[in-house]
């Protein structure tokens, strides 16, 4: 009995470690000649301790990285890649457009509103995170980025 409970609170605090889900998550159609992409979505860590996001992937595309939108001081918006992602216990974090988002790269067939594709997040104790995301038409994806931030 007494390994059994050690073994049930083992379980029980691994689990409660990294709890990652997703809200409101989706991926933009694209064209068909567009071969790149983006996802977006915001990312709640219901755990008792920090995530550090080093790597995103998916089976739909040659390559996936968090990005982000910066203005420079010259007022030139720009896109570059960053390395991780800091989600602390309890809190959460947006992928949004204008600001950190998830870039699809080199995408093996055209995406079309109504499919599912997987997104595959890993942390820096190389623990996956795999979820069923959403492609979603530029129009419906701006639709419910407005129903989220109806202040914007």
């Amino acid at each position: 009995m007494r390994r059994l409970l050690i073994c049930l609170s083992l379980c029980c605090s691994f689990n409660a470690v990294a709890e990652l889900t997703l809200e409101s998550p989706r991926v933009r159609a694209m064209p068909p000649s567009v071969s790149n992409t983006a996802a977006f979505f915001t990312v709640h860590n219901s755990g008792q301790q920090d995530i550090r996001l080093t790597s995103v992937s998916t089976p739909a595309a040659s390559n996936s990285e968090f990005h982000r939108h910066a203005m420079s001081d010259s007022g030139v918006m720009s896109m570059s890649r960053v390395h991780f992602i800091d989600i602390k216990a309890g809190q959460s974090f947006e992928f949004n457009s204008g600001g950190h988002h998830i870039m699809l790269m080199g995408l093996h067939q055209p995406l079309r509103p109504g499919e599912r594709i997987q997104l595959i997040l890993q942390d820096n104790n190389k623990i996956q995170y795999p979820f069923e995301v959403p492609v979603m038409s530029i129009m419906a994806a701006q639709q419910l980025e407005k129903n989220n931030h109806p202040h914007h």
